[in-house]
């Protein structure tokens, strides 16, 4: 019995480490290896207790060499699971970072022990345009403003605002005044609207940050994914070249620092697909309608190339662009980290500070898991990061 019982653990530790590594064939089988990734410790014990279940296998003859079998997948399974967290550690300790086992199974980061005051920013073309505004729980008076921070969601279709409240309330208690901002998500053929309704909510806090306690000459920028990308062009490029959607608010106002979680930087031709990605039948291929349904343009075609670098936050790069910190992970199935390192490049070489975290064996989304390894080390770097760039 305890050797089918270790056999049936090696099988599913098998499937888990080919859920990671192989392209995933639909969106359901990624959000797996996600979990798979994050939660990596407990198919540690899994396996641990697959190896102890062998051991004890090999006391019978009669399945010793059954048992010799399944103890070697185990065992191979078990070095498999620590890889990520022990990868992990070494990064956190790279970064003088004190990760806390306990804190591992904290839950996730879409709920929250509060909530936030919602406020229309704009109406747009007869649409209401919304953001919440997260405050510190420490509601003692202030000696001076805090710091605002606008944070931007993610995702691939049209999410309402404060997708992850878990870290708005986070970056509220480090003392910062968060508007997390809704916007028009990449109406058809208009792709600049969403950077221009960015923009709305930059002018609008600047214009009302004093009245939430907030200093409008102190203001970051932080967005994940597709979230990351608006905070990019948002902040990057002049309104020429990507105009507000609400101009009767005033220019938006220079920003003293941008975050990008796991942000596509390059949408043309010469972007890296990551290798999963390339190879996935579905996700791939919903990628690709996505870009073409957001520029109105045939994939190939010289218009689909002009508004494809237009989309492309490596674009606007130049010496003005704001400082940024890169947060990406190295085993993300959407975005490469090549390119990643390639946008970091092009702002080295314009003198643009910036700084890149690098988390391995660690996918996209990944801060949905709030006690995981790789949210544990973001937090620690995302704070020092902010910190140093908005202080007076």
């Amino acid at each position: 019995m305890a050797v089918v019982v270790a056999a049936l653990i090696a099988a599913v530790l098998a499937g888990a480490v080919v859920l990671v590594l192989l392209p995933p064939p639909s969106y359901t089988a990624w959000q797996y290896a996600l979990l798979v990734l994050e939660f990596a410790l407990l198919f540690t014990a899994l396996a641990v207790l697959g190896v102890a279940l062998a051991l004890l296998g090999l006391r019978w003859s009669r399945w010793r060499r059954t048992s010799v079998t399944v103890l070697g997948l185990t065992v191979v399974a078990l070095v498999a699971t620590l890889v990520p967290p022990v990868s992990l550690w070494t990064t956190a300790r790279h970064h003088d970072v004190s990760l806390s086992l306990p804190d591992y199974l904290a839950g996730f980061s879409d709920s929250t022990d509060r909530t936030p005051e919602t406020v229309r920013y704009a109406t747009v073309d007869g649409e209401d345009l919304v953001l919440d505004v997260w405050q510190p729980a420490d509601e003692s008076p202030r000696d001076e403003p805090l710091p605002a921070l606008i944070n931007i969601h993610g995702g691939a279709e049209d999410y309402p605002q404060s997708m992850f409240p878990r870290w708005d309330t986070w970056l509220a208690d480090q003392g910062h005044v968060v508007f997390d901002i809704d916007y028009r998500f990449f109406p058809d053929g208009e792709w600049q609207s969403s950077p221009g309704d960015v923009k709305c909510a930059l002018a609008w806090v600047h214009r009302h940050a004093a009245d939430y306690g907030a200093a409008p000459d102190r203001i970051a920028v932080a967005g994940a994914s597709a979230g990351g990308l608006l905070a990019l062009l948002a902040t990057y490029s002049t309104s020429e070249q990507i105009p507000s959607s609400c101009p009767e608010l005033g220019e938006p106002p220079r920003v003293g620092a941008v975050v990008a979680w796991y942000t596509a930087t390059d949408a043309t031709e010469t972007a890296v697909i990551p290798w999963r990605l390339a190879h996935s039948s579905g996700i791939g291929v919903d990628l690709e309608r996505q870009q073409e349904r957001m520029t109105g343009a045939a994939a190939g075609t010289d218009e689909a190339h002009r508004l494809n670098r237009a989309l492309s936050p490596l674009t606007y790069v130049t010496p003005q662009s704001p400082p940024t910190l890169l947060i990406q992970g190295e085993h993300d199935v959407f975005v490469s980290t090549d390119d990643t390192h390639a946008f970091a490049a092009a702002l080295g070489r314009a003198g643009v500070e910036h700084r890149v975290l690098s988390l391995p064996w660690t996918e996209h989304m990944f801060d949905l898991n709030w006690g995981g390894f790789a949210s544990q080390v973001t937090r620690d770097v995302l704070a020092r990061f902010l910190a140093e760039r908005l202080r007076r």
